[in-house]
């Protein structure tokens, strides 16, 4: 979907609900294109849209910009960013708990681990699946003190498995960590959910 300049941004917003999944760290290597034909070059917002009239629905990716002027036209306040780096200390980069907003938040260790798997996917996907996510993450963010259902955690299992090179989400990482500083992600909680009901892991 095409939305350089104000007035087809609107229009995008009179014909589809829009709802914004994450708010992420573009990183080294990667190369993502905006909803305006730009090339992104910092960190960017993935936008869940459905159709108003129809079944049309997906995800679009825009710069800082673009989605300032989204989010107004929406009337949301914005996502808190989600950077998987390491800073140049060493120390650990800003993720949901390193927000102020997540620092208002008490998380539940499982909801925390698989609200992270969700925006890695936006992370490493370059088309993620809208519908899915957002339900999901917006649900965790909502409760975010109580433990994820089963389903929820083998939702996103299933998600993690339709990856074109079949890799899981570790791998995901791994591949991500080869240009870049990434933190290290810890995804035991689910994988200790999915085996309780003898599932196979797509996280680890």
């Amino acid at each position: 979907m095409y939305c350089r300049g104000k007035n087809t941004r609107r229009q995008i917003v009179k014909s589809y609900e829009l709802h914004p999944i994450a708010y992420v760290q573009l990183l080294a290597g990667q190369t993502k294109t905006s909803c305006t034909g730009d090339a992104l070059t910092d960190a960017y917002y993935c936008f869940f849209y459905k159709s108003r009239t129809n079944a049309d629905q997906g995800t679009i990716l825009c710069g800082e910009y673009a989605a300032k002027d989204f989010l107004q036209l929406i009337g949301h306040a914005g996502l808190p960013l989600f950077n998987p780096l390491l800073t140049q200390g060493g120390t650990r980069g800003t993720g949901t708990s390193g927000t102020i907003q997540g620092a208002r938040t008490k998380w539940d260790l499982t909801a925390k681990q698989l609200h992270d798997a969700i925006n890695l996917l936006v992370v490493c996907w370059s088309s993620p699946p809208g519908p899915v996510l957002f339900d999901i993450k917006s649900k965790l963010e909502k409760y975010s003190y109580k433990p994820p259902y089963s389903g929820q955690i083998k939702a996103i299992n299933t998600v993690i498995g339709k990856d074109v090179k079949k890799r899981t989400l570790s791998q995901m990482v791994s591949e991500l960590a080869q240009n870049n500083y990434v933190k290290t992600y810890d995804f035991s909680l689910l994988d200790a959910v999915l085996a309780s009901e003898k599932v196979a892991s797509n996280f680890i």
